[in-house]
């Protein structure tokens, strides 16, 4: 299970209704956006799928939801694709392939919880939403004009907590490629993000930091790909466990761009 889900690198709505023993719903809806001309029309791809595992119990059951806005423009779809995914092809069928793995490896793992028959008042449930959409945080920029996407991946595979990533994906509005830091920033953004968190703090050294709010106890600053192009700032971010534990959450850090 934790070699399926490192597949999937990183807001995403769970949302679901009530239901009889299995319900599945799939489709395509069709949105008229325009981005500089250049991209015309986006397509939703979602699922939903909510199922027990054993005839006649409500529990225990799996929810799995996904929802991806794609652009019909092949290069912004194949890494969209790919990060929600794992690899590029036919969208509709990388999604059935992966629900239908998930199903397998859901039911499997939630039947050795119980037996048919067995009273329990634990409801143990699995939940699976992935979401990819364009951001609704992103502001315009002149100098790097870009499509801003968020992909979220939202688990509960069981213990204390589940799990919850979001990753960025930016896209020149021109030609659709997609925009890496080294485009937006020049040299190591370490230093800005140091200096932003250090003031946001209010703390005056890294160990002062690390002692009043947990960050940098789990990893340090690296120049993460995971940024947001807000106007003329980039907004990094540090999922749990990255630079700070999970009780600490996400840890976004907003600098200014240089380029």
């Amino acid at each position: 299970m934790k070699q399926l889900i490192s597949l999937f690198i990183l807001c995403g709505l769970l949302t679901f209704t009530a239901c009889d023993r299995f319900k599945k719903l799939s489709g395509w809806e069709r949105d008229s956006v325009v981005i500089d001309d250049l991209i015309r029309y986006s397509d939703t791809l979602s699922t939903q799928v909510k199922k027990s595992v054993i005839e006649g119990q409500e529990f225990p059951e799996y929810n799995i939801s996904v929802k991806v806005v794609l652009t019909g423009k092949d290069s912004i779809d194949e890494v969209i694709c790919k990060a929600v995914f794992g690899h590029s092809g036919e969208p509709r069928l990388l999604l059935q392939n992966m629900v239908d793995s998930l199903e397998r490896e859901f039911t499997q793992e939630l039947t050795e919880f119980y037996s048919p028959g067995e009273d329990d008042d634990d409801t143990m449930s699995y939940e699976y939403t992935a979401t990819c959409l364009p951001s609704n945080y992103a502001k315009p920029n002149t100098a790097h004009p870009a499509l801003s996407y968020e992909y979220a991946l939202e688990t509960y595979l069981g213990g204390a907590h589940g799990s919850y990533e979001v990753q960025y994906l930016n896209f020149a509005s021109d030609d659709g490629h997609r925009i890496r830091l080294a485009e937006v920033y020049e040299g190591d953004p370490c230093t800005a993000m140091m200096e932003k968190l250090l003031k946001d703090n209010g703390c005056k050294t890294k160990e002062e930091l690390m002692e009043k709010t947990d960050i940098l106890m789990t990893g340090d600053l690296y120049p993460t790909e995971n940024f947001l192009i807000v106007g003329d700032s980039l907004l990094f971010r540090f999922n749990a466990y990255e630079i700070a534990p999970y009780s600490s959450g996400a840890v976004e850090v907003m600098v200014p761009c240089n380029r």
